[in-house]
């Protein structure tokens, strides 16, 4: 896993690697909600790194989108007129 899970609102843990230079042994981080909330927990696994996430997932927490957030907001936008 190289990259971070990324959330655009804010309302969700996410996780990090080594790739934002916050840990340089290469062990996981979860923090959030926001990015300016404290570490939750570190780890060594990818896999409980997840976990750690899905167990902090807020209520009625819906997929994850991949793209940017003019492409998020484009199909919030598409859903809405539905």
């Amino acid at each position: 896993m190289g990259a971070a899970l990324q959330q655009v609102h804010g309302d969700a843990p996410h996780l990090g690697h080594s790739l934002h230079g916050t840990l340089r042994d290469g062990r996981y981080y979860v923090e959030g909600p926001s990015r300016t909330s404290p570490r939750i927990a570190e780890t060594d696994s990818a896999q409980a790194a997840v976990a750690m996430v899905i167990d902090r997932l807020p209520p009625h927490c819906g997929p994850a989108f991949i793209g940017n957030a003019e492409e998020l907001g484009a199909y919030e936008r598409a859903q809405s007129n539905r």
